[in-house]
């Protein structure tokens, strides 16, 4: 398996699952002598809550994603030819086709047992927006290996560093996904020993600039990682609350379900027992009824036999 195919696989799983499988990933590369691909399986970082629901979307929808990115192919040549009707037409199009995406996009999260918090949904659809603005960005977000949110106005390029996770995807300068290193100092053309104390300084002063430029550079990948991570951490959080909500909603019907029911079965049970004392006194009123036609008969099967003995 490459390492492509392997990050696929990976970044379709719910974020807080990344780790865990990434790292037995890298132990199986491991133990079958590949320390290599163990090493590059390692090295892959955890995509931030959009861009794993992106990748979902790269997974399940990859059609929608081709379109989307030929109608902003569409969109660049009528900005070109500077066509106002085919522009408005494609902004109508860029519109349904991003509340399509997005929507995807929740519930695949959602049946996937994440819910995105509302804003994920907000960079989930910034991302598709790159998308439809930067052929380059729209092939990122189709590779399913996407790391973090892209954004991008059509004026600019997206800024691709580090957020797509393995080899660059096929069409992508593998520049474009990463940091700018320090250029190396370059020689100072001296001939015939004249690269003297001069010469020298002006290197030094080139080489502490270099370092310094590539010491703040490393400076700010790290607050970006850690700023990552904490949207990460941010994301984790409020899918957990929405999860929370979700189930208290549930309850909450399930509660009010219960006491109607309880309701009823109360009505129920006091009609019944109003129409058991009806009954009851019903009763009481036949038996009383009863007592008495016994008592009548008896009466006149006394005076019967009287007149029946008076006449003979």
């Amino acid at each position: 398996m490459t390492l492509e195919e392997a990050a696929r696989q990976l970044y379709v799983l719910p974020p807080q699952q990344f780790t865990a499988a990434r790292d037995a990933r890298a132990a199986e590369a491991k133990s079958t002598g590949d320390a290599a691909m163990a090493a590059s399986v390692r090295s892959l970082r955890r995509a931030s809550a959009s861009a794993w629901a992106v990748d979902l979307l790269a997974r399940e929808a990859p059609d929608d994603l081709a379109a989307l990115a030929g109608l902003g192919d569409r969109f660049r040549t009528a900005q070109s030819d500077g066509d106002r009707a085919a522009l408005s037409a494609l902004t109508r199009d860029r519109k349904e086709a991003l509340a399509a995406l997005v929507s995807r996009a929740r519930l695949l999260a959602s049946d996937a047992g994440h819910p995105l918090s509302a804003a994920a949904l907000a960079e989930v659809d910034q991302t598709l927006r790159a998308a439809v603005a930067d052929a380059t960005a729209a092939l990122a977000v189709r590779s399913g290996r996407l790391v973090r949110a892209l954004a991008a106005d059509g004026l600019e390029e997206a800024d691709l560093t580090d957020a797509v996770a393995g080899p660059a995807p096929e069409g992508v300068a593998p520049a474009r996904l990463r940091a700018a290193s320090a250029a190396a100092p370059s020689a100072v053309d001296g001939g015939e020993g004249e690269a003297g104390p001069a010469s020298g300084g002006r290197s030094g002063a080139r080489d502490r600039k270099e370092a310094r430029k590539a010491a703040a550079e490393a400076a700010r990948r790290a607050a970006e990682q850690a700023a990552a991570d904490a949207e990460h951490e941010a994301d984790d959080a409020e899918a957990a609350l929405a999860e929370v909500d979700e189930r208290a909603t549930r309850l909450a019907h399930d509660r009010d379900d219960v006491l109607g029911q309880l309701r009823r079965l109360r009505d129920e049970f006091a009609a019944a027992e109003r129409r058991g004392a009806e009954l009851d006194d019903r009763e009481k009123f036949l038996t009383r009824e009863r007592r008495r036609a016994a008592a009548d008969a008896a009466a006149a099967r006394q005076a019967a036999t009287r007149a029946r003995a008076a006449l003979d």
